[in-house]
Formats: C-alpha cells, sequence, structure tokens
C-alpha cells in the first residue's frame, strides 16, 4: 500500500502540476481584463450575457485554480525530495496561427452578413476588423508574449476557444433564449469543447491539418450564410369570391389619385406609440385601459377597436403603411425613412414632411427623405460590434437612442409651431413599447408593460394637447404598430408552439394594433372604411379627395410571417388556424 501511494505521488509530481496550474491561472486573467473591457465599452448596459459569462467563469476558476494549488501543495509537502523542475520556454510567433483567427471570425461574418441592410461596406469591413484585433490578442499575441509562463500551445487554444465562445455568444443566446444572464454550464462546456478538439488537433494530429479544417469551416459557413435562400414574408392568397377588395400593387395609390389635386390640404400627424394595443387585448393581459380610450373619445377622436396590422413588427407595420401597400416595396425601411408613397404624394400636394424618432434605427442602411428628421443616422457598425461584445442581440441595442428628455425636447418643439403650410410629422415614441423579446418572459413582464403604459398615456396626452392647441383643424392619428409581446413565449416569434396551441390573444399580442383619428370634419364617415393599419393613407386620401374610390386602393388584409404565430394568420379579421379558428381576431363593438 506504501509503495502504491508513493508511485501515486511520484506521478502527480512528475506531471508538474504548474503546467496545468500556470495556463489556468493566465486564463483566469484573461477573463478578469475582459470584464473591465466590458464593463468600459458597455457601461449603459452591464448586465449582458458576455460579462455575466466571464465575471462568473473567472470566480468559478479562481476557485478550481485554488483547490488545485492546494492538491499540489500538499502532495509537495508529502512527497518531500521529489524536485519539481520548470523548463516551459519562451513563446514564439508561429505565422500560420493567424489563421486561426478565422473561427471566431466565422460568427461574426454571419451576423454581417445577415444586417446587410444597416451596414455599408465600410462599416462591414470595421466590425470585421475590429474583432480580428481582438481574436488577434488572445490566440497570437498573448501566447507569444505569455509563454514564458505556460505551454505556448496551451494558450493558443485557450485564446481560441475564449474568443470563439464570446463572438458566437449573441448566436447561442439567441437560440436559448437568454437575456442579460446565460447558463454557465452550457457556456462552460462549449469552452471546454473547442479547447480540447483545439488542443487534440493542434498538438496530436498537427497544426497544418488544423488550420486546413478552420479554413474550411470559415469558407463553408460563410458560402451557406451569403447563398442560402432568404425567405420573404408573402401574404396568403385571398380567394377572390371572399375578398370584395382588388390586392393592392405597387402605385396603386398613385395610379387612383393620379395628377389631382386634393379638396382640402389639413396637416396630419401620424403619431405611433411602440406596441400601443386596444383595450380588449390590454384585458387579456389584466390591464383595463378604457380611461384613456375615453379620454381620446372626449377630444373628438373616432375609434377603430378592430384594426391590425398585416405585420407585427415596426418596420413590417409602418413601411407598408407609409407605402399603402401589402409589401415592403423595395426595402423595408423605404417607408419608414420618409421615401414611401404616402411621403410622395403629400410633397406633391405641398406638404412638408417631417420625422420624429426616438432612435435612428430608422434609417440604418439609408438615409432620411423627409424635409426634416431627427435624429441624425449614427455610425450603425458600432451598434453591431456593441451587441456582438454583449452576447446577445436584445431589442434595446439594435439602434442607438438619444437621450429620451432631448427626443422629447424636439418633438414638443415641433408640435409647439403653427405651421404656415400643410405637414406631414411621422413621430415615432419607444412607449410603451414591447418585451424584451428574447423568447423567455420575465417574471414581471407585464407589470413592467403596465408601467410603461401608464408613461405612454400621459406623453400622449401631452402630445395631442399641444397639436390640437396649434394646429385644430389637422388629421391627428393615434395608432400603435404592433402588439406587447407578452403572451406564450414574449417574442414576436411562436414558432416553437403547435398552432392548436395558439389562442386568440397570441394573435391580438402579435399583430392587434390601435387606432384612434381625429378628423377635421364629420364627413370621414364616408370613407373612413379601414381593416388594416395599412388602410389609412387610402382613407385620409379618399377624405381629402372626397372620392370613395380611392379606398380601392386598400390593401390585402392578410397577415404576413405566419411563424409568428405557428402557422397562423388573419384574413379581412378572421382567424385562420388555432383555437379560435375561424372565429373574429376581436370580439368587443366595431
Amino acid at each position: 500500500m506504501t509503495a502504491s501511494w508513493s508511485a501515486i505521488k511520484t506521478y502527480i509530481l512528475e506531471a508538474k502540476w504548474m503546467r496545468v496550474l500556470s495556463p489556468l491561472v493566465i486564463l483566469i486573467l484573461y477573463l478578469i481584463s475582459l470584464s473591465s473591457f466590458l464593463s468600459w465599452l458597455l457601461p449603459e448596459y452591464s448586465a449582458n450575457v458576455n460579462a455575466d459569462f466571464v465575471n462568473r467563469a473567472w470566480n468559478f476558476l479562481l476557485l478550481t485554480a485554488a483547490g488545485l494549488y492546494l492538491v499540489f501543495f500538499l502532495l509537495f509537502k508529502i512527497g518531500k525530495g521529489h524536485q519539481i523542475t520548470f523548463d516551459f520556454s519562451p513563446g514564439k510567433f508561429k505565422a500560420g496561427d493567424l489563421v486561426l483567427i478565422l473561427l471566431p471570425l466565422t460568427p461574426v461574418v454571419q451576423y454581417i452578413l445577415n444586417n446587410q441592410d444597416i451596414l455599408s461596406p465600410l462599416g462591414s469591413f470595421y466590425v470585421l476588423a475590429a474583432f480580428a484585433l481582438f481574436s488577434l490578442v488572445f490566440i497570437v499575441v498573448a501566447p507569444a508574449v505569455l509563454g514564458v509562463f505556460g505551454s505556448r500551445n496551451t494558450l493558443v487554444t485557450l485564446g481560441l476557444a475564449l474568443t470563439y465562445v464570446i463572438t458566437n455568444m449573441a448566436s447561442l443566446s439567441s437560440a436559448s433564449h437568454w437575456f442579460e444572464r446565460g447558463d454557465l454550464i452550457i457556456q462552460l462546456v462549449l469552452f471546454a469543447g473547442v479547447f480540447l478538439v483545439g488542443s487534440l488537433l493542434y498538438n496530436l494530429v498537427g497544426r497544418k491539418f488544423m488550420y486546413f479544417v478552420v479554413v474550411v469551416f470559415f469558407v463553408a459557413n460563410s458560402a451557406n450564410q451569403v447563398f442560402s435562400e432568404k425567405k420573404t414574408e408573402t401574404p396568403p392568397e385571398i380567394p377572390a369570391e371572399t375578398s370584395p377588395i382588388s390586392p393592392n400593387v405597387a402605385g396603386k395609390l398613385e395610379t387612383l389619385i393620379g395628377a389631382r389635386k386634393p379638396l382640402s390640404t389639413p396637416s396630419i400627424y401620424f403619431l405611433i406609440y411602440d406596441a400601443y394595443v386596444t383595450n380588449e387585448t390590454m384585458l387579456g393581459y389584466g390591464i383595463d385601459n378604457s380611461a384613456q380610450e375615453r379620454y381620446l373619445e372626449t377630444l373628438g377622436f373616432e375609434l377603430y377597436p378592430h384594426t391590425y396590422s398585416v405585420g407585427g413588427a415596426t418596420l413590417a407595420t409602418v413601411s407598408r403603411v407609409l407605402n399603402a401597400s401589402a409589401s415592403y416595396i423595395d426595402s423595408k425601411r423605404k417607408g419608414a425613412s420618409g421615401d414611401g408613397v404616402v411621403h410622395y404624394l403629400l410633397k406633391s400636394f405641398g406638404y412638408a414632411t417631417y420625422g420624429e424618432f426616438y432612435s435612428d434605427y430608422f434609417f440604418h442602411g439609408t438615409e432620411s427623405s423627409y424635409d426634416s428628421a431627427y435624429p441624425l443616422l449614427k455610425a450603425t457598425h458600432k451598434l453591431l460590434m456593441k451587441a456582438i461584445f454583449m452576447g446577445e442581440f436584445r431589442f434595446d441595442v439594435e439602434f442607438d437612442n438619444p437621450p429620451r428628455e432631448k427626443f422629447v425636447e424636439h418633438k414638443q418643439r415641433l408640435f409647439n409651431i403653427v405651421p404656415s403650410t400643410p405637414r406631414f410629422i411621422y413621430m415615432h415614441d419607444e412607449l410603451p413599447g414591447h418585451s424584451q423579446n428574447s423568447g423567455n418572459c420575465r417574471p414581471d413582464e407585464t407589470d413592467l408593460f403596465e408601467e410603461r403604459l401608464v408613461q405612454a398615456n400621459e406623453v400622449m396626452k401631452q402630445d395631442i394637447n399641444l397639436i390640437t392647441q396649434k394646429d385644430p383643424g389637422a388629421i391627428v392619428i393615434v395608432a400603435g404598430d404592433h402588439g406587447p409581446y407578452l403572451t406564450k413565449n414574449c417574442n414576436e416569434i411562436l414558432d416553437h408552439y403547435d398552432i392548436s396551441e395558439i389562442s386568440r390573444l397570441d394573435v391580438q399580442d402579435r399583430y392587434g394594433t390601435f387606432l384612434a383619428i381625429k378628423w377635421p370634419t364629420g364627413k370621414f364617415t364616408a370613407y373612413d372604411d379601414i381593416t388594416v393599419l395599412q388602410d389609412i393613407f387610402p382613407a385620409i386620401f379618399a377624405f381629402l379627395f372626397e372620392d370613395d374610390t380611392i379606398l380601392e386602393a386598400k390593401v390585402q388584409s392578410a397577415t404576413v410571417g405566419s411563424k409568428n404565430v405557428s402557422g397562423a394568420s388573419v384574413m379581412n379579421g378572421i382567424i385562420q388556424g388555432g383555437i379560435n379558428d375561424g372565429e373574429p381576431l376581436f370580439l368587443g363593438p366595431n
């Protein structure tokens, strides 16, 4: 027994535990450095998946290192006479290792390709260069510098595993529905897997073969991303006998209006409050918003409680509204950014156009076509870099927001001006806003929405009061763009649920909207035939021209993006599929 124990001690000591302990300590220092870097880079988003990972990982590994050191120390004391030698040689730069940075760049390239609608070629280069430099530091530079303290080969594969986990975290978060905090076990397993496979290939099979594998992986994934077919949203066909409305095509509204000029040109205020829905839907969440609706009615607003959108997200709704179309027409930001059919027609009528936004999200990948817009577009590549370093594509960092008080001050200053000529103002406020949209509901998700709703109601009152005081003869449109995503997984997408689980509230929660219009005169009743939000401007123009034939430009009232509700849809206000198949989307009085 004594001889056996002596042999075990000898084996452990001669294995040179410092070869394990030293890289572990260096990895801890890597993680602590990353933690500091992320805190500096993302001060306004201190809670994020990557920051949580590096903080918890270095604490866990520090305990592991302390335990290993304790074992090593005890064995060293017990095994007196055994000498432990350190034969670490200084690290050397190996040019071939530059190829290894392609592994952590693989998910980065996928992100870049998925965001070409908001990135310029130069912006794409900046993102790629930033993460190439980030990967270079940990895979090439640090091992060459710190090789004297640990095996350079081990440090190379540690850096490879760490950088890949950091850059791939956003994809992992999306697949796992993480928000601010991930699963440390999954994250460490991924890290360990990349490290072990990398070590096997790099040390045993051969570096050149590993370079080949990395290049093939990078090229194959990038090519697959480039050549994969992009699915486009196509509205379901509505049988002609069930739809008296001609399907809208690009230019339908323009064709109906032609070169004519409207009989009246009141200013038009299109006020969107993000994720604002009608009270029937609010009651489904346990919230009663009827007081706000009564307030609008006392001001002379006409409410349209059965209105929904053909799209289930901001751009999917608004760009189609401002094109009076069931399709985007050219690009998904064309309408929202001021280059829509509605803008073109209003400008031809002598209107000045304004865009007032809580962020520059609406101008990513394009430019403002409004006569005046706020805020100005900022560098979108910085936003993508920020999201990748956060390890999650959160809803609140997909765009850059000016301070809210600046946005409020700017729009109120505009509303406070008495217009000398007709103007069209599209204002989009972030309140009340949707859920965090990670795919998992927070315990207080609905309560948080209700708190924001209270703020939104107050902001709405302030906006309307200013407009009606300064421009009492205007058309004022108050609307929501989509639902707040508070049911099921609190995500706009419900494709992981069977269609048999989809309820009326689930559909309202994605496609339901709010609509109230203050018309200048009572003549509107002959023209306000509105089924979906995208019918607003055919109705508005029919009113301006006093010509109900313009209503032929109404869009096909079928929702797009059926995966949003597991294959269910809405046609002409009737739910197709799910628990309430064949029933109206809204049950209350119209």
